[in-house]
């Protein structure tokens, strides 16, 4: 058998060997139909309407982090080789597919238009897709009766497993996945605020006594440096207020095609289906599958010709970038009376504030870290937190300047009417 190796914008190449049954596990895995799928779900939503070659997928991605994970364990199995060769198969498969429940549009942006106010559900869709699509539980059950729960348990972050195991991919800190996307997108948004020393935090993980996933002292500088480029990354990208106020207007294409009800806009079988899921729970896994980017822009393009005039405006601005635009919530003004005036601004106008006028706040991204953060071993063998180790930390996940920025978005026109009524 030979390497199977795909070009990476990070390492140049990844490269899976076909005589490592764990990575011939990978690449059946990926070759699967739901897996193949995620070529077609936007792994960064609408960031191109502002880095225009922001166009990448969740497929390259998930291959990054299942690859990362691959030499995180290398590295592991140096100095810990019995933990590695037990749970070396879940872990690299669990990497693979942790994003296979994302859907269209854009991802953790289509629960934000699906579901405004509810969780992101990705993580649950995953576990369906896992125990109920035959193609790829017939996969893991083949290679293994125990790799299946073992892969869902890492997801679900059990207590009943070694919790270096999902460490891996989901602990606080550095982990395979945000230390994939936070190159990858850097990359392809045509920046440099996401790049790291991805080898120097590879080579410096170790477990510790307790099995859980640890820096070594040594290597706290390329941590730092990694936290800093993933606070740039929100920062800058992530929570540009040009993206957030585009994802509000996925969120109001979808509240007026349910508000417009069955019959009254054109909708396929998986569309009249997702318009009439109230929760991520409702959604059978036969329209979860058809939620894709090219779904969504061909109901974008019929809305934008369609009977409905707010539909229609609202597909058209989608599709051709007529965006909304931000006014800041400023200290000196509450947003309940920035609301008010820009509801005034928006009735001149003859809008309906239910579509045409939404507030944005962005989120802590930092919240997890301030839970539960990678541990470090120091040189005398202690084991202390991150933010014991480095007061640069505790700088970064405290910053809470993200979290309290705050912008109303409505279009040009009413932001226009809204400067002369103030």
């Amino acid at each position: 058998m030979s390497d199977i190796t795909f070009a990476d914008v990070v390492h140049q190449s990844v490269t899976f060997s076909q005589d490592d049954p764990a990575e011939r596990l990978i690449l059946e895995l990926a070759d699967s139909r739901w897996f193949q799928r995620l070529r077609d779900i936007s792994q960064t939503a609408n960031t191109r309407l502002v880095y225009m070659f922001s166009e990448h997928s969740r497929f390259g991605h998930c291959l990054g982090v299942a690859y990362l994970a691959k030499l995180v364990l290398e590295r592991l199995a140096r100095r810990f080789p019995k933990d590695v060769e037990q749970h070396r198969p879940a872990i690299l498969a669990a990497a693979l597919l942790h994003d296979v429940g994302h859907l269209a549009p854009g991802s953790h942006t289509a629960f934000k238009a699906w579901f405004p106010g509810q969780p992101d559900s990705h993580e649950e869709i995953a576990e369906l897709v896992l125990n109920e699509d035959p193609e790829i539980s017939g996969i893991l059950d083949r290679f293994s009766p125990s790799l299946r729960p073992a892969v869902l348990a890492i997801l679900g972050e059990s207590d009943g497993i070694p919790p270096w195991t999902w460490e891996i991919i989901s602990g606080g800190g550095w982990n395979v996945d945000r230390g994939n996307w936070s190159t990858v997108d850097s990359v392809l948004a045509g920046v440099s605020y996401g790049k790291y020393n991805i080898a120097a935090l590879v080579d410096s993980i170790i477990l510790t006594d307790s099995k859980h996933l640890a820096l070594m002292e040594n290597r706290l500088d390329a941590m730092m440096h990694f936290m800093v480029s993933r606070h740039a990354m929100y920062r800058q990208i992530y929570q540009h207020r040009v993206l957030l106020a585009a994802d509000m207007i996925n969120k109001a294409i979808v509240q007026r095609a349910r508000d417009l009800g069955e019959g009254l806009c054109f909708a396929d079988g998986a569309m009249r289906s997702a318009l009439s899921a109230r929760r991520a729970e409702d959604l059978p896994l036969s329209t979860i599958f058809q939620m894709r980017e090219s779904w969504w822009r061909y109901h974008l393009s019929r809305w934008a010709e369609g009977g409905d005039p707010v539909l229609r405006d609202l597909s058209d601005r989608l599709l051709h970038r007529r965006l909304f635009k931000t006014v800041r919530c400023s200290p000196s003004s509450s947003m309940e009376q920035l609301t008010r005036e820009a509801q005034d601004a928006l009735k001149t106008l003859s809008l309906d504030p239910r579509y045409y006028l939404h507030e944005i706040t962005t989120a802590d991204v930092h919240s997890g870290d301030n839970r539960q953060s990678m541990l470090v071993q120091l040189d005398d063998g202690r084991v202390i937190t991150l933010g014991e180790a480095d007061q640069m930390f505790k700088a970064v996940v405290s910053d809470d300047r993200i979290s309290r920025r705050s912008w109303i978005a409505l279009p040009k026109e009413a932001k226009a009417a809204l400067g002369h009524l103030r």
